[in-house]
């Protein structure tokens, strides 16, 4: 009668570790069990299946069954191993990156380059630098790109660029502005550092934006002033993606310079610290 009796991959391991270490006890260590349980556990092959050792001399050798049982183990160990393995570096994390769209054209090419194996991104968008700046806190997001002032205790905030305010537009439109005429302005306004740095370069300057549409979103911005909308203030990097199109110039004009710091923010107990801290020296460069 055939028996019911199954060897577990445990078995397999406990049987060849007791033929190669000669050994109950070293056998019991490999596996942290203890020697009586590995006794036990033979004792149970050996009335469930067959003799797997015999004993003689001080030497443990196998029985002919098993022997059987040893070859098989060591091609099954081999195989179990190989798949872990396998599992193991196909298995990904991911990292949150927490951004507003602006932003993410301009870093998100360069953050996902410089993963590490095994990871993949998740973006989150977000309105302004203070729902970033929370998500982080809140662990919604392991890195955040933002332009926010905002600090607390454990959060490592490292500078990545600063760039100057800038007024571009349609030439028409912009050449309109720098004569003098009422020009419509597309201002970014939300409750945010962004709009204070714009804030601050409109005072120092003393531009006349009394006619102008406050818009919260810079991507749409930037949309409208492809369309010849009207013009806006912005910064550096966001001005140099819209100088890439010909129709677009920016202002002749003299203007006293508000800088927008750029940081990635990332807390210093988050499990992806390390590749984080790599993949932001790579930003700065």
């Amino acid at each position: 009668m055939k028996s019911s009796y199954k060897l577990s991959i445990f078995d397999f391991k406990l049987i060849k570790d007791i033929y190669e270490t000669q050994s109950y006890s070293e056998a019991a260590k490999l596996n942290n069990i203890s020697q009586p349980a590995v006794s036990k556990r033979v004792k149970e092959i050996s009335n469930n299946l067959c003799e797997v050792f015999l004993r003689k001399n001080k030497k443990i050798s196998l029985t002919p069954k098993g022997r059987e049982i040893y070859q098989f183990a060591n091609q099954t160990l081999l195989a179990y191993n190989t798949l872990l393995d396998n599992l193991e570096s196909n298995f990904e994390e991911t990292i949150i990156l927490g951004s507003d769209t602006s932003y993410l054209k301009t870093y998100l090419s360069t953050i996902q380059d410089n993963l590490p194996e095994n990871r993949k991104l998740n973006v989150q968008t977000y309105s302004n630098s203070h729902q970033i700046f929370q998500a982080l806190l809140d662990e919604q997001i392991d890195l955040g790109i933002m332009s926010g002032s905002y600090t607390q205790k454990g959060v490592l905030k490292i500078p990545l660029r600063a760039d100057k305010l800038m007024i571009v537009g349609q030439k028409d439109l912009i050449n309109a502005f720098d004569k003098g005429e009422k020009t419509l302005f597309l201002l970014y306004h939300m409750t945010s550092s962004y709009h204070n740095f714009l804030r601050e370069f409109i005072k120092i300057n003393q531009l006349p934006t009394q006619h102008h549409i406050s818009i919260d979103n810079l991507s749409l911005i930037e949309h409208e002033v492809l369309k010849g909308t009207g013009i806006t203030i912005v910064s550096q990097d966001i001005a140099e993606r819209l100088l890439d199109n010909e129709t677009i110039i920016s202002s002749s004009k003299k203007f006293k310079d508000i800088f927008v710091k750029t940081y990635a923010i990332v807390k210093m107990d988050n499990k992806h610290y390390q590749d984080l801290i790599s993949i932001i020296q790579k930003l700065k460069k």
